[in-house]
């Protein structure tokens, strides 16, 4: 039998538990007004799975201003944490490096990626410990410290780990090879890339990795060879089939293009897109590059710019549908076709008409951001008499990095063209 002060007691225990919790609760939610970023943040630890996270980080980085602060507030509180516990498990930690990464702040994303190898490593997840070295190592490299690259792969070749984990040595290996060919030590890379296309008997896809090594050290008809020999081996491959095949038969054709370009040989750039357009009439990429490559060399104009209408329709019916489909929020044109299409006007000497294209593809914050973009857009308004615009367009120009090799040389030619513009 229940008594009275059993009850009592039991009222008592009930009403201070609903006090504490109605306190804790009061006590988040005073915190959360005062910290609103820390609060936004520790939330992140709760977002589980690859497409919900990708999806989460999509949305924080359309505020540009509160993503940079999201990611300097938890650079203070990892700092905080040290010798305490971290308040960011795997899920939140890998979401903040990626956020860091992304905004360039690399102060921040190089302590949070090597908390998650460290945690990873405790945790004996090889899956995880490959997603966090991959991720340093990616920051790395965006970063230019091609050096700190290869230390990080030595590592990682080096250690031992789980199944996941050493089944990643050969990519490893391969980033390996690209950042000893980025510090400029040619011997030591293409010596790399030759042990793993022996390891891989009959393999083709070293031979690529051999490929571009040779062309970042500026031997094209070598680096064509290589990607040659290893087009021969995909299409010759038993293992490889259907989609897979093709996937990778239109890839290297598509690098085969960009070397023949760099090799002056417009005639064979023109045939792989050729044939890359028969296998793919509805791919925009395609269609841009083969019209570009053609005006550029002043080379079957109308035709180019054909080409190049058809792929920014086709472009534009693949976004409507993305953004139908709901992954994508807007629909915008690609910059680099409207430049292409700008360019192939300027051939033709439509000035007025290529101004609009132009000034609309340098105008695109993200994709616009060109060295060659801007130089196209300079060229025009120097044809059209503007030279006032011309002028501030290859200052524009000149600010941008560059993306490739080409660019170092388009650079000397936009500083020559504005010191004449200057001078005139």
């Amino acid at each position: 039998m229940v008594t009275a002060s059993v009850r009592r007691a039991v009222l008592v225990i009930a009403a201070f538990a609903f006090a504490v919790l109605i306190n804790g609760q009061t006590r988040a939610a005073d915190d959360e007004k005062k910290d609103p970023l820390r609060a936004e943040l520790l939330k992140l630890n709760s977002v589980t799975g690859d497409d919900a996270q990708r999806t989460k980080l999509i949305a924080l980085t359309k505020d540009k201003d509160k993503a940079k602060k999201l990611v300097t507030e938890a650079g203070k509180m990892l700092k905080e944490s040290k010798g305490k516990e971290n308040p960011f498990n795997f899920n939140g930690g890998m979401m903040v490096a990626r956020l860091a990464h992304f905004n360039k702040q690399y102060e921040v994303a190089e302590p949070f990626y090597e908390f998650l190898i460290e945690a990873a490593t405790k945790l004996k997840s090889g899956t995880k410990m490959v997603q966090a070295y991959e991720g340093l190592i990616d920051m790395y490299w965006d970063n230019k410290k091609y050096a700190m690259v290869s230390e990080t792969c030595q590592k990682f070749v080096d250690d031992m780990g789980p199944e996941e984990y050493e089944n990643a040595k050969p990519f490893i290996l391969e980033r390996l090879v690209q950042s000893t060919a980025k510090e400029g030590k040619f011997p030591e890379a293409l010596k790399l890339a030759d042990l793993l296309i022996e390891a891989d008997k009959g393999g083709w896809y070293f031979f690529q990795l051999k490929g571009w090594v040779l062309r970042e050290q500026g031997k094209l008809p070598a680096a064509i060879q290589a990607y040659t020999a290893s087009l021969e081996k995909i299409e010759a491959s038993k293992t490889l089939k259907g989609e897979a095949k093709d996937r990778f038969t239109d890839r290297t054709r598509y690098i085969l293009t960009g070397l023949h370009v760099d090799n002056k040989d417009v005639e064979n750039a023109a045939k792989e897109l050729q044939t890359l357009i028969k296998r793919n009439p509805n791919n925009p990429t395609y269609k841009n590059d083969l019209g570009f490559i053609w005006c550029d060399n002043d080379m079957k104009l109308e035709e180019s710019e054909k080409l190049i209408k058809d792929a920014i329709d086709l472009d534009k019916k693949e976004k409507e549908k993305f953004k139908k489909e709901g992954k994508i929020d807007e629909v915008k044109a690609n910059a680099a076709y409207l430049d292409s299409l700008g360019w192939v006007l300027f051939k033709q000497k439509k000035y007025k008409e290529a101004l609009g294209p132009l000034k609309e593809a340098a105008a695109d914050d993200e994709d616009g951001s060109h060295l060659e973009i801007w130089d196209h857009l300079a060229d025009c308004h120097m044809a059209l008499g503007q030279k006032k615009e011309a002028i501030a367009a290859w200052e524009k120009a000149l600010k941008h990095e560059d993306l490739s090799k080409r660019d170092g040389e388009r650079r000397r030619k936009v500083s020559e063209k504005l010191k004449k513009a200057r001078t005139e």
